[in-house]
């Protein structure tokens, strides 16, 4: 049975980067761009010691094409064949990918005895590598069951994607030269491509905010539109972004709304919430406390809130409707009360005993309920791309669409970029200013304003 073609001491490479505290995704993107790499090798009988310039400039035009995706169809019929034929289910790497190994040229195959290749010591190592390895082929499609190319654009990858690809490659060779490995060209013989430097544009202030309060419009369970609601608003208030904002717990919420997020490249850092968000934010708890437990007695939930506050509250006429029911909107206006509750729960320990840590969790489907249940990114992304169609707004907007637009309009009341960027939480002041995007209406309305020939 052939295995996944990977470059030579790919494997360390990848160690070396988890050793290094680099977070799962990025080491999963690595492992992904050296393996594309390494298929556009074998398919041309290039070893990976004889890689030129002109190999390098071949492989922008083999992605460009979209050829890798038919590569990796053709690797399907001897390899998925064979590995659901032993055993192997979808998602799951191959036990012997790591077995000690030998180079031979662009692949990495078994070798019993080899002494000069450095295998994994220890059951953390392999679990390590076959948890990544498992990923990458799930995400090229490998072990499924019908040809990816198919489910692809025809026109291959984007200037911007290839250029990440050959940064995984640069930063592969420097980590050879680190390791006084063998080069076949030094990193910046990898030159990038040129690409094209599109504006973005952001939808207007007004759209965002139709964006951000469609939930409460569209989504028919109440539960789900306030928890979607609060989602956006905080997206939209803080700058997050969404794996942000799906990794927050309950235990990182306090009533002054600063919150300590871990972001990207594992960096801390503080975001801030408005009253408005906050006021949502509390608001979406009262949905939230009553999802803490799912298989306990009604004895063994949190305490029962709405009387535990109605009875000592000073407003008791006001937070009730006339049905006796909670009225949400007087009943939230700035008190942070079940915000309050939950920075006692963590006080006390009350947090530990939830079902799930994480503060916003699905309420139906396969995972609701489920120990450590979280949302997905992937299912607040299409909640916005329907809200978006609904709303009739033509300019593509996503989530990160709302952290866009966080920049900007901040940018055009007065905010200076040193302040963005530690919001933003970017190492590079160059990176945040292609987040500030002056809109359409800023950009008229300084020409009219300031232009010397009016």
């Amino acid at each position: 049975m052939r295995d996944f073609p990977k470059l030579e001491d790919q494997d360390d490479f990848l160690l070396s980067l988890q050793n290094n505290n680099y977070s799962s995704k990025t080491i999963h993107n690595y492992a992904r761009d050296l393996c594309i790499f390494a298929t556009f090798l074998h398919f041309r009988g290039v070893k990976f010691k004889d890689v030129r310039k002109k190999d390098i400039d071949t492989f922008k035009g083999y992605l460009v094409a979209g050829q890798h995706l038919k590569d990796l169809d053709k690797f399907r019929g001897e390899y998925a064949e064979n590995t659901v034929k032993s055993g192997i289910k979808e998602g799951k790497a191959l036990s012997d990918d790591l077995s000690p190994q030998e180079f031979t040229g662009d692949m990495v195959t078994p070798l019993e005895g080899q002494k000069n290749v450095v295998k994994p010591t220890g059951k953390f190592e392999s679990d390590f590598l076959t948890d990544v390895y498992s990923k990458v082929y799930g995400s090229l499609g490998e072990l499924s069951g019908r040809p990816i190319s198919s489910n692809k654009k025809s026109e291959g990858l984007s200037p911007r994607s290839i250029n990440r690809m050959l940064s995984s490659l640069r930063s592969f060779l420097k980590f050879r030269i680190s390791y006084d490995l063998e080069i076949p060209l030094p990193p910046d013989a990898v030159s990038l491509m040129k690409a094209e430097k599109k504006v973005k544009k952001v939808a207007t202030l007004e759209q965002l905010k139709s964006l951000i309060e469609a939930p409460m419009v569209f989504e028919k369970n109440q539960d789900v539109a306030i928890r979607n609601r609060c989602m956006l608003e905080m997206l939209f208030a803080t700058g997050m972004r969404i794996s942000e904002l799906v990794g927050l717990d309950l235990e990182r919420l306090n009533v002054e709304g600063k919150i300590y997020i871990l972001g990207k490249g594992k960096k801390e850092r503080s975001v801030y919430m408005t009253p408005r968000s906050l006021d949502w934010l509390n608001k979406y708890l009262i949905v939230r406390l009553k999802h803490a437990f799912t298989e306990r007695d009604e004895g063994e939930q949190p305490a029962d809130m709405e009387r535990f506050f109605i009875e000592n509250s000073e407003e008791k006429g006001r937070e009730t409707s006339s049905s006796g029911e909670l009225n949400l909107e007087i009943f939230d206006k700035g008190n942070r009360k079940y915000i309050k509750l939950v920075e006692d729960y963590r006080a006390s320990g009350m947090l530990n005993k939830f079902d799930s840590p994480a503060l916003f969790i699905p309420f139906f489907g396969r995972n609701a309920g489920k120990p450590d249940a979280r949302i997905s990114t992937n299912y607040l992304q299409e909640r916005i791309v329907v809200y978006r169609k609904k709303l009739g707004i033509q300019i593509p907007t996503s989530a990160h669409s709302l952290r866009h637009g966080f920049a900007t309009y901040l940018a055009e009341e007065g905010a200076s970029p040193a302040a963005l960027q530690v919001l933003l939480g970017h190492e590079s002041l160059n990176t945040t200013t292609r987040y500030v995007h002056a809109s359409e209406k800023f950009a008229e309305e300084t020409v009219r304003k300031n232009h010397p020939l009016k």
